[in-house]
């Protein structure tokens, strides 16, 4: 009984030696706050109780460019986009979409988009200026992506089918690329694009040598064959971090503005890049082949007109990335 009695006493001893050593850590009274299951995105950070960022569970909230907190209930396997922009970030996170505005145009025509045209079927929505809800509806997304200020009109309609995603359109490829990516989960896959983006923009930046520090006039083909300036602000090509930094004329506008050839003639540019359908442009420049002030262009005279393809416009992530192509061709 003495014996049974010791036991007993040590093993109580023991329990207060245990409570004790639990009573003086300074974490042991501070509540728990995890939600399991729960992640909040916002600004291309993710927080999970469970996960890594990168593979934060669902649902999970998304912060939209319009700041709206958008609800995912599970991982979106039907993706519509209502802008063929959109299109090669879901590509280029080896996610397709399931439909798109301008699906059919976008994947036979955008150089973009080439090395993707036969590996999907993606549902054509029609023109990406008249959105038809029915059409949307019948391809039952589970989410639903497109720009600030795109769709206004039906934008209440559209959160009745799926929740909808909004970005900036002027925001940088790597920011737009990282956005889509929260959305379907894909955060490592985006970050690995942007540092691979990122590397093959300093290469071509070393490969392009001093031509880079010559003036490139980037232009767009109105009517009547006009030209007009793409303006600094709506290209990264004279950005040295998120673009080549190409030199820029003198006189080149920060906005997009039509052009006389007189006003092309002061800036008298190095390059000419002519970033519209091809075809459009090489009959643009026929045009003025017999035009004095055409031909006393540096560009003109040197033969350093560029004629890149009108997908190029979206300045998405594989935007750059063919861009980078061309310029890295210029010193070959």
């Amino acid at each position: 009984m003495k014996q049974w009695m010791v036991l007993v006493a040590v093993c109580s001893l023991l329990v207060l030696v245990l409570a004790g050593c639990s009573g003086n850590n300074p974490n042991s009274n501070q509540p728990e706050t995890k939600q399991e299951g729960v992640s909040v995105v916002s600004n291309g950070q993710a927080a999970s109780s469970e996960e890594s960022p990168a593979e934060a569970a669902y649902p999970r909230t998304i912060i939209d460019d319009a700041g709206n907190e958008v609800k995912l209930e599970q991982q979106p396997q039907r993706i519509v986009v209502l802008h063929a922009l959109y299109m090669e970030y879901f590509f280029a996170l080896d996610t397709p979409p399931i439909a798109s505005s301008n699906a059919e145009e976008a994947l036979q025509n955008y150089a973009t988009l080439q090395p993707y045209a036969n590996t999907a079927e993606v549902i054509d929505l029609g023109s990406g200026r008249e959105i038809n809800l029915e059409k949307v509806m019948e391809a039952e997304p589970d989410v639903i992506v497109t720009f600030i200020g795109h769709a206004e009109s039906i934008y209440e309609g559209l959160k009745q089918i799926a929740p909808v995603v909004l970005i900036d359109y002027s925001s940088n490829w790597d920011e737009a690329a990282m956005l889509c990516a929260q959305i379907i989960g894909k955060e490592n896959e985006a970050q690995q694009l942007i540092e691979e983006t990122k590397a093959i923009i300093a290469e071509t930046q070393n490969k392009m040598g001093a031509i880079q520090q010559k003036s490139f006039a980037l232009l767009r083909v109105g009517s009547n064959a006009t030209f007009s300036a793409q303006g600094t602000k709506n290209t990264n090509y004279y950005d040295p971090d998120h673009g080549f930094g190409l030199g820029v004329p003198n006189g080149y506008p920060e906005d997009g503005t039509e052009l006389s050839l007189e006003a092309l003639a002061e800036m008298n540019p190095d390059y000419i890049i002519l970033q519209h359908d091809i075809a459009v442009s090489q009959a643009a420049v026929k045009e003025k082949e017999s035009l004095a002030v055409w031909n006393m262009l540096d560009a003109v005279k040197n033969e350093r007109i560029l004629y890149f393809d009108n997908s190029l416009n979206t300045g998405s992530i594989l935007a750059i990335r063919l861009a980078a192509q061309y310029f890295s061709e210029l010193n070959e």
